[in-house]
């Protein structure tokens, strides 16, 4: 399986686990799959980031609270009323 596919899955999993699994259920590919894999070496992970790394795939899902959800796309519904 091509190592592109799996680092996006990897990152998946590390932003959500819910979201790396229907992912990689896509292509075929579990947290099992990708646990082992190293950051980018751009890369530099915090504590926290290391944490959910070595628990990739088992870390439920994240504290959201008091963030807001922002978009990058124009809502079309309220530009056409408008």
């Amino acid at each position: 399986m091509p190592e592109v596919q799996q680092r996006m899955v990897w990152h998946f999993f590390m932003c959500d686990d819910e979201l790396g699994a229907r992912v990689g259920e896509g292509l075929g590919i579990s947290a099992d799959d990708v646990r082992g894999l190293e950051p980018l070496q751009t890369q530099t992970l915090s504590e926290e980031e290391l944490a959910r790394a070595a628990n990739l795939g088992k870390n439920g899902p994240r504290d959201v609270t008091g963030l807001t959800m922002t978009h990058t796309v124009p809502n079309e519904r309220v530009v056409l009323a408008g």
